[in-house]
């Protein structure tokens, strides 16, 4: 009986079929981002049509939100957390290969939206959000710098990469020795860290402690779209910014 049954993965039983010699990612590393380098911020999945129309009017890197929302939550709840568009490394890897082996051929550097106003200080005696006695774990600096390192990990992005913290609702600066807190958390697993200023304010700002060049205002790009523009300064200080490149 056993001599009559067709092979799996035969044209008579194609239920299993075993899929040999398949394509290993090839792993990013970090270099010094060039000088004038004209770069993307983008919240979604980079998409060939995107890196294409953009690599063709001169830009060479991209910058990928980590947490960007959908809109949308996993339940009907509204205290249910939205669902964000993680950051692969599958697509790290499609971003940083080369174009003649398939990939966009852009330089990558990850950057996670943090709302300044929502840290809070474990030390403190109460919580400012909500009046409760105890700080929720998930708005401490130490939870959200290991949530930052799980993310950039997951994306296989290479150690000595610039992981960018974009400021959001930073008011009176209260909260400012958190981030640092963050940033050092962050900087101690093997990262260099770049701040970018409030969304709101459209603006950039150097990190002088880490990071010693200077960006320009966002741009319009060419192609009309309302995709963000940034550039790079010199990137000659002592703590130069590093992006990921195969």
């Amino acid at each position: 009986m056993m001599g009559n049954t067709s092979p799996l993965g035969s044209k008579d039983n194609p239920g299993y079929v075993k899929v040999t010699n398949t394509p290993e990612l090839q792993l990013a590393y970090a270099e010094v981002a060039h000088p004038h380098a004209k770069g993307i911020i983008y919240n979604g999945t980079m998409k060939p049509s995107i890196a294409n129309k953009y690599k063709s009017e001169g830009y060479s890197f991209c910058m990928r939100s980590l947490n960007t929302s959908t809109g949308s939550s996993t339940s009907g709840s509204e205290n249910t957390e939205l669902c964000t568009i993680p950051l692969t490394a599958q697509e790290t890897n499609r971003i940083t290969g080369a174009s003649d082996k398939h990939g966009y051929g852009l330089a990558l550097m990850p950057f996670y939206i943090l709302n300044v106003s929502n840290i809070v200080d474990p030390t403190s005696t109460g919580s400012k959000n909500d009046g409760s006695t105890s700080a929720p774990a998930e708005n401490t600096p130490v939870y959200i710098a290991a949530k930052v390192i799980d993310m950039v990990s997951e994306a296989a992005i290479p150690i000595g990469t610039t992981v960018w913290l974009q400021l959001q609702n930073t008011g009176d600066g209260t909260n400012l020795s958190l981030v640092q807190q963050i940033e050092q958390q962050i900087f101690q697993s093997g990262y260099s860290v770049g701040i970018l200023g409030d969304e709101v304010q459209q603006q950039q700002q150097t990190n002088g402690r880490v990071l010693e060049s200077t960006y320009t205002p966002f741009e319009q790009s060419g192609s009309g779209t309302q995709i963000r523009t940034i550039a790079i300064g010199d990137n000659t200080g002592s703590y130069p910014i590093y992006w990921a490149i195969q």
